[in-house]
């Protein structure tokens, strides 16, 4: 979220609050604009607590159907930052973090790789015994075992977990749906602004601010 301040009739700040703004020294506005900042950071945080977006609808569902409350620590790491004394910016230290919490802000394609999975979830034990969920692929895919007398029959998923390593049960699994293993991926991101706020809240809270700032110079 970015604010820049400028002399405007229609916002809530009256003339006289907005020209002692301007008139105040660089560290003064700077330090109003924080406290603006914090305070819109709460309101962000609140949003993603109660997972819901600036105009109040609830969070798009995660694809993969995990009911865990989404971006979670995107609310934790953003900060307040301001530039040259009339520009307030809510964002991320880290870039990365940025680029992820923009992309829930307005939606839009994720590129994921198997080199970044790995970072994520950590290199897969391919000598394990077969996943469940593995399992349950592989049987409701066909995957065949031997009958004793000969012939074939369906395995069952205890049988595929019991004799089948993780490694060979991914490999028999892209094999048996006709597909090699992809390196990347797209992965589409529903939109979920949970940043900004409307311009006469925003004014409202200012004004707030700066007239408290009077109360104190003036006691």
């Amino acid at each position: 979220m970015t604010l820049i301040i400028k002399p405007n009739k229609s916002q809530v700040l009256s003339a006289s609050q907005q020209l002692s703004l301007l008139r105040l020294p660089a560290n003064k506005r700077t330090r109003i604009l924080k406290t603006l900042g914090r305070y819109e950071r709460t309101l962000a945080r609140k949003r993603i607590s109660s997972q819901t977006t600036v105009d109040g609808r609830r969070f798009a569902k995660s694809k993969s159907g995990k009911k865990s409350r989404l971006l979670q620590r995107l609310g934790r790491t953003l900060e307040p930052y301001v530039k040259n004394a009339n520009r307030l910016e809510l964002k991320h230290k880290a870039p990365m973090t940025g680029r992820i919490a923009a992309l829930h802000q307005k939606g839009g394609i994720e590129r994921m790789t198997a080199a970044r999975m790995n970072r994520i979830h950590g290199q897969p034990d391919y000598k394990a015994p077969a996943s469940r969920s593995q399992a349950k692929a592989l049987v409701a895919n066909g995957y065949q075992v031997r009958k004793a007398k000969g012939g074939l029959r369906r395995a069952t998923i205890r049988e595929v977990m019991e004799t089948l390593t993780h490694g060979k049960a991914g490999l028999i699994l892209s094999k048996l749906r006709g597909k090699q293993k992809k390196q990347s991926w797209p992965i589409p991101v529903a939109a979920r602004p949970f940043l900004g706020d409307k311009a006469d809240n925003v004014q409202r809270q200012l004004a707030g601010i700066i007239e408290q700032i009077n109360k104190t110079q003036r006691g």
